[in-house]
């Protein structure tokens, strides 16, 4: 809610915008309330507070797939400490970095989810997934509404003996090998892309498919996608399928390459000259860095939130 656009503001009315208990000590001076009425020096007036909403909305940055969304962002950059940040509903904040989370958390705050928080997918051969969110300060609040989603980037599977697995749900790609091109991850709300080769692994939903063991020369896995929930995409010969949303890869059978995680999950393990090559772990959903957090969720998480 905001505060009203004409009339009489009470500081009870303020406490109530900023979370605070109605009768709590403020001044019209205190940072938060500065923050809040837009005034950062000099003379500040209740009338400088008409409409003015504690919560902020994020906004589109850029339209991909016809998908509004945000790519990596500190939240910090958006509002002080005490604040609120919403994610609307049908908005996505992506990651397209496993080093990266997609939504760093480094203020007291409360995040209010009504769209799409996803980490990066990992890559074949058991590259680990990316997380969706991480926590570096005290005192955060999580909501995660009814419809949406926090999912962890699946991993990549394990590689075969001469076929790569698949990648993970969060657009992990297919490796290239030799002369077979990999999968191309999927865009936001899009499948990923098939591989290469005599007996590649298919693009998923969620997960890529591994490849098979093929005489004349290598096979590439296929591609993770971004679609929630999503499915997995198939195994090239006896190669690992994908998995679909919250699933693993499947393992490929000996020599065969494993299956990319779905979000938030393990990749398959594939067979290298009859040893198993494991799939990677998948990404958290929330990573708290140790820090103490509050999560409601009446949505959907896929990976870990401790």
């Amino acid at each position: 809610m905001a505060l009203q656009s004409s009339g009489q503001i009470s500081l009870n009315d303020v406490n109530v915008e900023l979370g605070n208990s109605g009768t709590a000590q403020i001044g019209l001076g205190d940072s938060a309330v500065r923050d809040l009425f837009d005034v950062a020096s000099g003379e500040i007036e209740m009338s400088d507070g008409y409409g003015k909403a504690s919560e902020t909305v994020l906004t589109n940055e850029g339209t991909i797939n016809g998908q509004s969304n945000r790519k990596e962002i500190t939240v910090s950059n958006f509002i002080s400490a005490g604040g609120t940040l919403v994610v609307p509903s049908g908005f996505w904040v992506w990651s397209d970095d496993l080093s990266t989370p997609a939504m760093i958390v480094d203020v007291a705050c409360t995040i209010k989810n009504n769209g799409k928080i996803i980490g990066k997918g990992g890559q074949n051969n058991g590259t680990p997934g990316g997380d969706a969110i991480d926590i570096t300060s005290s005192g955060v609040t999580i909501i995660n509404y009814s419809g949406s989603y926090i999912a962890g980037g699946g991993a990549g599977g394990g590689q075969g003996q001469n076929g790569l697995g698949g990648g993970g749900a969060g657009g992990g790609p297919g490796t290239d090998r030799a002369s077979y091109t990999g999968g191309a991850g999927g865009v936001l709300n899009a499948a990923g892309g098939n591989g290469d080769g005599g007996q590649p692994g298919y693009g998923g939903g969620a997960g890529g498919g591994g490849a098979g063991f093929y005489w004349s020369g290598a096979g590439s896995g296929g591609g993770g996608g971004r679609i929630l929930p999503g499915s997995g995409g198939s195994g090239g010969g006896s190669g690992g399928a994908g998995g679909s949303a919250g699933n693993a890869g499947s393992n490929g059978a000996n020599p065969y390459a494993g299956g990319g995680g779905g979000w938030g999950a393990n990749g398959g393990n594939g067979y290298y000259q009859g040893v198993a090559r494991q799939g990677g772990y998948g990404g958290n959903a929330v990573e708290p860095n140790s820090n103490s957090y509050t999560l409601t969720n009446n949505g959907t998480v896929y990976g870990a939130t401790t």
